[in-house]
């Protein structure tokens, strides 16, 4: 049996036993080669932890990433972290998952908990993170504690579960600003299955394997989250058909007043469903449009219907005509500048769902249930938008790639390009980053592939230490225009070297480049060492597969080649009587 249909068998017949056969098969088959991404994950638990590990894995699978994994021993979470010398640190994971049972952190507590038998649970796995920080700088997911459910027949509910709810309170304070400790909030994802469903009495008593197999299958997913994150697999935008999905009905054919879309049945269930998708768009999700219709007869709709969620303005792109839906995203792709594997589609016709799986396999397709007061439910499901965590340009993602549309259609309409940058009367902030920029500045490292001259990547404690350094210079630049504010959008990584400058990392958003700021970010770097008595800068050209957009780009900044090795250049400028460039289309705001 194929690879594919295993791991699709074992998804369909959701037990331990399918999971199982199927995880052996994809740790033998599954090779780097036919992967999106490979993890090393680490699972650690005061229980069986194995089946888990089978459904995450086969989860992995589907999702194209190779899954190697490290998996303690029953119960040995706290000598895998304690020791040194344990296997878990010889593994060297990427990313740690701890699950600790309450009574395991409390021992004797599962009864009647003692005074202060919260804190001392929550201390318990805070104390195992800060140990595993002093010697990893490894992402460290601690599961919060499971809590049973007030029991309808009981006259008042049992004492530990408050205790259960100040640890995980405790748990959540704690990891709040930790940049490499985050909380799987196991207690809400158990509520929300129903604890009475997500715990396994009969295999937890036989084989300490505390939950059932449907529990295990959400929980595998929720873990996933985590790996899609770390790996940066999380996608980007969601791309959206109208009739029946959007709204009831056909707008060609039901006209306006005609369609299901309203505060009553039928058409409260897409109203729902637009504020699933508001949502996303809150957290920085971008969204489109793909839509076989007459475009007036959308823009009707988005425009004039008093029911509509969704606006003009939520929109980064608009593909609305009669052609193949494949043809119009790969349009949409290059209309909005990001990869095929950043789309999300969501469509009601399982036909065009599966020429979109045929067609464009990089594109992850949603498959809605055929009752329209599930789309909400099914779309806040889904894992594909994950983040380890939100900046504040994350938030602003979608309405700075709806504000690129205002953008695009004053460049079609300028008489020159130089008409276009002066009409645009965009604003440059470059200033040194604070702490507060790690996140992002990280992020970014992470993120940029097109426009990154070394695409060296570095964590949130490696960015945090150059700031806090002497020998580093972190540049952050951030751009502005009439149509809207772009947020931190460069960033330089320079290492002072001597009386030499080294331009270690120099990147940006490709929404932004050639109108300037990229020129303008090179000339605060030689400024400043030219002003700090540096007598030259170097800088690198490492090409990957997605970065020779910018080849040339230290020849465009008037560096001169030095030596040249397959796939890697080096350049230097003398910053002998270097005089800082004025540039006609920005305004500077140097800090």
């Amino acid at each position: 049996m194929a690879l594919d249909d295993m791991i699709r068998e074992a998804k369909q017949a959701g037990t331990w036993l399918a999971h199982r056969r199927a995880a052996a098969e994809v740790r033998q088959a599954l090779g780097a080669e036919q992967a999106r991404g490979a993890a090393k994950v680490a699972f650690l638990g005061s229980f069986t932890i194995d089946p888990l590990v089978d459904f995450v894995t086969v989860d992995a699978a589907e999702a194209g990433i190779r899954l190697e994994t490290y998996v303690g021993g029953y119960g040995q979470h706290n000598q895998d972290i304690l020791n040194a010398d344990s296997g878990l640190y010889a593994f060297e994971p990427e990313l740690v998952f701890l699950f600790v049972e309450f009574g395991a952190a409390v021992p004797g507590a599962e009864g009647e908990p003692a005074a202060g038998a919260a804190r001392q649970a929550a201390q318990a796995l805070t104390l195992l993170a800060e140990t595993f920080k002093t010697r990893s700088d490894a992402p460290f997911v601690m599961a919060s504690f499971m809590a049973p459910p007030a029991w309808p027949l009981h006259i008042v509910p049992a004492p530990l579960i408050g205790q259960v709810q100040e640890a995980n309170r405790l748990l959540a304070e704690a990891a709040r600003d930790d940049t490499q400790v985050s909380v799987l909030d196991l207690d809400a994802l158990a509520a929300y299955h129903g604890y009475r469903e997500a715990v396994s009495p009969e295999m937890l008593h036989m084989a300490r394997i505390p939950f059932s197999e449907d529990f295990m299958a959400l929980l595998a997913r929720k873990c996933m989250s985590f790996v899609k994150a770390h790996k940066n697999l999380a996608r980007k935008c969601l791309v959206l058909d109208c009739d029946n999905t959007l709204w009831g009905g056909i707008i060609g054919e039901d006209g306006l007043d005609g369609i299901g879309l309203g505060p009553d049945w039928p058409g409260r269930e897409y109203v729902e469903f637009q504020r699933a998708v508001l949502e996303l768009f809150g957290q920085g999700v971008i969204l489109a449009i793909n839509s076989k219709n007459n475009r007036d007869d959308v823009m009707q709709v988005i425009r004039e219907h008093p029911h509509m969620v969704l606006r003009e303005e939520h929109f980064a792109g608009m593909q609305i005509n009669w052609e193949a839906k494949p043809i119009n995203m790969r349009r949409l792709a290059e209309e909005i500048n990001i990869g095929l594997d950043s789309l999300v589609f969501v469509d009601d016709n399982p036909v065009e769902r599966q020429m979109m799986r045929d067609m464009l396999p990089e594109v992850a397709v949603v498959d809605l249930p055929e009752n329209p007061s599930l789309y909400a439910r099914t779309l806040r499901e889904t894992n594909e938008f994950v983040r380890l965590f939100l900046t504040d340009e994350d938030r602003s993602r979608g309405r700075i790639y709806a504000e690129q549309r205002h953008r695009d259609e004053l460049q079609k309409t300028a008489g020159s390009m130089e008409d276009f940058l002066r009409g645009l009367q965009t604003v440059v902030t470059i200033r040194l980053a604070e702490p507060s920029d790690v996140k992002r500045a990280s992020q970014l490292t992470q993120r940029t592939n097109q426009f990154n001259l070394t695409t060296r990547r570095y964590s949130e404690a490696e960015v945090s230490a150059m700031i806090e350094s002497d020998d580093w210079r972190v540049h952050v630049l951030g751009a502005r225009d009439k149509f809207g504010d772009n947020g931190t959008v460069g960033l330089a990584l320079v290492a002072v070297e001597g009386d030499t400058w080294r331009i270690d990392t120099f990147l940006m958003s490709c929404r932004v480049i050639g109108r300037q700021i990229e020129d303008a970010l090179v000339d605060r770097i030689l400024t400043d060492a030219a002003r700090d008595g540096a007598a030259r800068v170097v800088a690198e050209y490492i090409r990957t597969e997605k970065n020779g957009l910018v080849q040339d780009f230290w020849k465009r900044m008037a560096l001169t080649p030095d030596d040249e090795d397959g796939n890697c250049s080096s350049w230097h400028m003398d910053l002998a009587g270097y005089e800082p460039k004025r540039f006609s289309y920005l305004t500077l705001e140097n800090v």
